[in-house]
């Protein structure tokens, strides 16, 4: 029975001393408000910092999606002489120009608080930074209102149901013609300090050799030097058509 006893006036004992802890931490709390506050504050940090950098310290040469990309690279490709020389000179429209235009060091778009930190990784920044030449399709507002965010370019978007345009960002260089040969398509161009130009030609004027691998888009000099290169899937003139054509269906079945 004394054995009995110590254990209950044990177990009451930590009752209590439980039961004080939770109050005092209760109390504490009422009298800090701030703690919850600091919690959340370092939540927001935590993401923030995600949106910047990846997990763990690490060597990147290449983004995911170059790597994706670089798997379809093309099987056949020239010379870039060869594609202006034997290939189709192509028609091209320009759609923006900024002469002056100089590419910023930081933008407040870049900032971790801004749209989430849509725009703030810094190796997609680093990419972006790297590179003159960028391309795109109007195929989707997501898709667009990220490409443009990292471009940091606005510029008009048109859709046709007999013609889709394949858009080109341009930077530190006068476009004067474009040429293509199977999967390659040559951006001749004259290198200079500012400015920015975008330009579009339509995938209906692109015949590629192999339709399930990657074009190759290269900004060059008229020369045959190779100054950047982009790499982006064809899509056919008619993709706004089907698309129509799959939305009707879907209603029929509704």
């Amino acid at each position: 029975m004394k054995t009995n006893r110590k254990v209950v006036i044990a177990f009451l004992a930590f009752f209590v001393i439980a039961s004080s802890f939770k109050v005092s931490s209760n109390a504490y709390e009422s009298i800090n408000p701030n703690i919850n506050e600091s919690d959340n504050q370092v939540d927001v940090l935590e993401k923030r910092l995600k949106n910047l950098e990846p997990i763990e310290p690490t060597q990147m040469n290449e983004l995911p999606s170059q790597l994706e990309e670089e798997k379809l690279y093309p099987s056949q490709t020239v010379s870039i002489l060869e594609v202006i020389h034997n290939g189709t000179q192509i028609p091209c429209k320009v759609i923006k120009e900024l002469p002056e235009y100089k590419r910023p060091v930081y933008d407040k778009t870049w900032h971790s608080t801004y749209w989430g930190g849509r725009w703030s990784y810094i190796p997609t920044r680093m990419y972006y930074a790297l590179h003159r030449l960028f391309t795109t399709y109007d195929i989707g507002l997501s898709g667009q209102l990220q490409f443009q965010g990292n471009v940091g370019i606005d510029f008009p978007i048109f859709q046709s149901e007999t013609a889709l345009d394949l858009y080109m960002v341009v930077f530190q260089t006068t476009v004067s013609k474009v040429y293509t040969k199977g999967n390659q398509i040559i951006v001749v161009g004259k290198p200079k300090r500012t400015g920015v130009e975008v330009i579009t030609i339509t995938t209906g004027d692109i015949q590629p050799s192999n339709k399930e691998e990657m074009l190759l888009v290269q900004l060059a000099t008229d020369s045959g030097y190779e100054i950047d290169y982009s790499l982006i899937s064809y899509v056919p003139p008619d993709f706004w058509l089907k698309q129509k054509q799959k939305q009707k269906q879907k209603h029929k079945h509704q």
